[in-house]
């Protein structure tokens, strides 16, 4: 099987991933001097509490079992290699000048497309050194947004090109397999959609649902790959991806917009009709960039800011405490702040004209991590919208790496997730 030139096992290769693994350990430990304790802001607080923390020392694990390429893993007691906590934690070590990591995550997910299922384009969504977990649900269409941002940030997407066809297939997988007759996708289920509980996806009957957040994942794909392409030298490829993309794009803004609601919602792909359930991936489109002007003001002013739905001191809910499932404590995906949703709904507002309200929930997130850090010496996976305590798994650390700079991101309109020509 084909391998990048830096991926194979060479001795140089070798020493590439112990430099690698050297720089993740020693995280940002020489970025603060001794004049930074002074009136330290909250991103320099997260970054010297991240540093001393030492969180991102066990991120990236070496090749092992049917893995045969270091990837990256959420620290912890994780140990399996997951589809979109890896491509955000590469969006995150883009800071740091790692792109190798996200690469070879990328390779180990390729290196099972059409070797070990019968459905063309397959890989799961979560393998572990020993085994496959999660069958049979599918990864989410992350990949080519990880092997575009791996590129980004090392400079060249030369080590794509032995597997590139693969990660075309996974797009085609999703295309022969989920696509419904009015051009939208279905999830298999709510674990394999990553928002395990929530109450907007079915999870019996499987593949039963025409999520908004697949769409606008899918939608990025199309985009990643029409550049991915473009950059190889598979011209009309990168133009057939630009058409889907702009296809795409159409069917969410008129087929999953409720004028009633202000609001994308899921679809009911057995009948047709909406899920009148208000739920943070609702708001996936304004991070996209798929949403309109006109709909994107309505979801924001209406929804996203609004202290009775969706806006907290301490980030978005995940559920609006109007949903008979909204529970705030053990609800998991049906109420607490995530990180994550904080991220995206912070471009999503930039997106749209509301840099003020996206540079306070930087703030506050950055806020929250920080007194988790100090509190516990970790971070955790979702908070208590009303009090920001802790509610999920401890030294939790994925996505949260995001929260470093999103600041930053916030004052100076830098999006690392946006996807255009380099």
């Amino acid at each position: 099987m084909a391998r990048s030139s830096w991926g194979c096992r060479s001795k140089p290769a070798q020493r590439i991933h112990r430099r690698t693994a050297a720089c993740l350990a020693a995280g940002l430990a020489c970025a603060l001097t001794a004049s930074a304790q002074i009136a330290l802001g909250p991103s320099s607080q997260l970054a010297q509490l991240l540093a001393q923390n030492h969180v991102k020392q066990a991120i990236l694990k070496p090749p092992q079992g049917i893995l045969r390429y270091p990837y990256l893993v959420p620290s912890g007691p994780y140990y399996e290699l997951f589809d979109w906590d890896s491509y955000f934690m590469g969006v995150a070590l883009s800071y740091d000048h790692q792109g190798e990591p996200l690469a070879s995550s990328v390779e180990d997910f390729l290196s099972f497309v059409n070797e070990n299922a019968d459905d063309p384009g397959y890989t799961p969504r979560e393998i572990a050194p020993t085994t496959f977990w999660a069958l049979p649900e599918m990864c989410k269409p992350f990949l080519a947004q990880a092997a575009y941002r791996a590129s980004l940030t090392m400079g060249s997407v030369e080590w794509l090109r032995p597997w590139y066809r693969r990660l075309a297939d996974t797009i085609h997988f999703w295309e022969d397999t989920r696509q419904q007759p009015n051009g939208l996708f279905v999830w298999f289920n709510g674990v394999e959609s990553g928002v395990d509980n929530n109450p907007a996806v079915s999870d019996r009957p499987a593949l039963s649902t025409e999520g908004v957040d697949l769409q606008c994942y899918l939608y990025r794909e199309y985009e990643a790959m029409a550049i991915l392409a473009a950059k190889l030298g598979y011209a009309r490829d990168a133009a057939e991806y630009r058409d889907k993309a702009a296809a795409l794009r159409s069917r969410i803004q008129t087929l999953m917009w409720s004028p009633s609601a202000g609001m994308y919602l899921n679809i009911d792909a057995r009948t047709g009709k909406k899920i009148d359930i208000l739920t943070w991936t609702d708001f996936v489109p304004l991070w996209a960039g798929v949403a309109t002007p006109a709909q994107a003001h309505q979801m924001i002013d209406a929804h996203l800011l609004n202290p009775k739905e969706f806006w907290t001191p301490y980030g978005i809910r995940g559920l609006a405490p109007n949903q008979p499932l909204y529970d705030p404590v053990h609800g998991y995906w049906r109420g607490p702040v995530w990180i994550l949703t904080n991220y995206l709904l912070m471009h999503g507002l930039m997106n749209y004209g509301y840099p003020k309200q996206a540079i306070q929930l930087a703030r506050n997130t950055q806020n929250l991590l920080i007194r988790d850090l100090k509190a516990t010496g970790g971070m955790n996976e979702c908070y208590n919208p009303d009090t920001g305590k802790p509610e999920g798994d401890d030294h939790f650390v994925s996505w949260d790496l995001l929260a470093e700079h999103m600041l930053e991101e916030a004052q100076t309109n830098h999006d690392p997730t946006a996807l255009k020509m380099f």
